[in-house]
């Protein structure tokens, strides 16, 4: 046993230096600072923590969830709870510092076949120890290099030519036209849309813009205000296209409250979830209704709010505005599908209409009738 120096107060003590910090460690004998000390090194060599901490991942969890809650929306708190509430059976009574990679995985091989629920379990258990390892809890995130299921990309796709003309064929209500006006010609989140007041529209004559500033989630069945969009550069002004400033001012005026979307029984409430299912159904059903009337070929499998919102971002790109302009009306967090959306397009005139061919050819005929000027100027 090593020899350490008695303190005037009856213990022992010595220090140790790891990952350049220095831990002292105190015992009321030799025998037990030399346990202590080993205790340490063994721990350090293993990852846990150098400071004594029994905490259960049961707890802990909690403890990291509440500290979160504030910086998160109540969408997101709900998801977290029933993350935490119903897939870490399998390590909820470990002590944090006990938990290995190989846990980690088990608890990843557990939802193979539910690779959304994996993946998002995964990106929680990391949080979780990354901040354990803040916490001086634990040295090594255990969730390193775990295999995760793949994630099947989500197909992003736009109105056919046959559903866009259906969209504005189709004998909706004024409140259908006005949800689907929103969504096609300002290519808003549904989210965004269900939260629109008349005081979000500024309209000048024939010229004005809508306000995007706040969303309506779901919880459960119940309506959720927020005073902010998916996130701070989504708030912005959206200008609206001239021909729907005469419905939209139209619609505006036949309002009784200032929502704009509400319950139909309830008056000023917003859209209960299953009044926004049903909204959006009726929609559907309008559009396969027309689709049978004039024996247009119309699948509504997978017909979302969203394929609005991706046509949205073709028709800024067929109107010349320019990507970042773009991302502004969209809101920045769509930045990489707008950027895939443009890239694409642009492939597709490079192709189609032989834009490379015109550019040569018009920068020709310029050249020729530059020399011709200079031709004539030298006679």
């Amino acid at each position: 046993m090593a020899k350490y120096k008695k303190r005037k107060d009856g213990r022992y003590s010595t220090s140790l230096t790891l990952d350049g910090k220095r831990y002292v460690l105190y015992a009321k004998s030799v025998k037990e600072l030399d346990k202590k000390k080993i205790d340490m090194l063994v721990n350090y060599k293993q990852g846990k923590s150098l400071r004594t901490n029994d905490i259960k991942f049961i707890d802990y969890k909690w403890i990291w969830f509440d500290s979160k809650k504030p910086s998160i929306n109540i969408k997101s708190q709900h998801s977290y709870k029933s993350l935490l509430n119903n897939h870490f059976s399998r390590i909820d009574y470990k002590k944090v510092s006990d938990i290995k990679k190989t846990d980690i995985q088990m608890l990843i091989n557990d939802l193979i076949d539910k690779p959304n629920t994996a993946n998002k379990v995964y990106m929680t258990v990391n949080q979780i120890m990354e901040n354990a390892i803040d916490d001086e809890i634990i040295l090594k995130n255990p969730c390193r290099r775990i295999k995760k299921p793949k994630l099947e990309a989500k197909k992003k796709r736009i109105l056919t030519n046959e559903e866009f003309y259906l969209t504005e064929v189709a004998d909706f209500t004024d409140r259908e036209k006005m949800f689907v006006i929103m969504s096609k010609y300002c290519g808003l989140r549904p989210e965004e849309t269900r939260a629109l007041t008349k005081k979000d529209f500024i309209i000048n004559n024939d010229y004005g813009y809508v306000i995007v500033n706040k969303t309506v989630v779901y919880v459960s069945n119940k309506a959720i205000f927020q005073k902010f969009t998916k996130n701070n550069s989504s708030n912005r002004e959206v200008p609206l296209f001239t021909n729907t400033i005469p419905f939209i001012e139209y619609y505006l005026s036949t309002l009784k409250y200032d929502k704009l979307f509400t319950n139909l029984s309830d008056g000023n409430d917003y859209l209960t979830y299953q009044g926004y299912k049903w909204l959006f159904k009726k929609i559907i059903d309008k559009i396969t209704a027309k689709a049978l009337e004039l024996d247009i070929q119309f699948n509504p499998d997978g017909f979302t709010p969203y394929i609005f919102r991706h046509t949205y971002a073709t028709l800024l790109y067929y109107s010349g505005i320019k990507l970042k302009d773009a991302e502004y009306y969209m809101g920045h967090s769509d930045s990489k599908m707008l950027n895939d959306v443009y890239i694409h397009l642009d492939k597709e005139k490079l192709r189609n209409n032989n834009v490379m061919d015109q550019y040569i050819e018009n920068k020709l005929n310029n050249t020729k009738k530059f020399f011709n000027k200079k031709l004539l100027e030298t006679k």
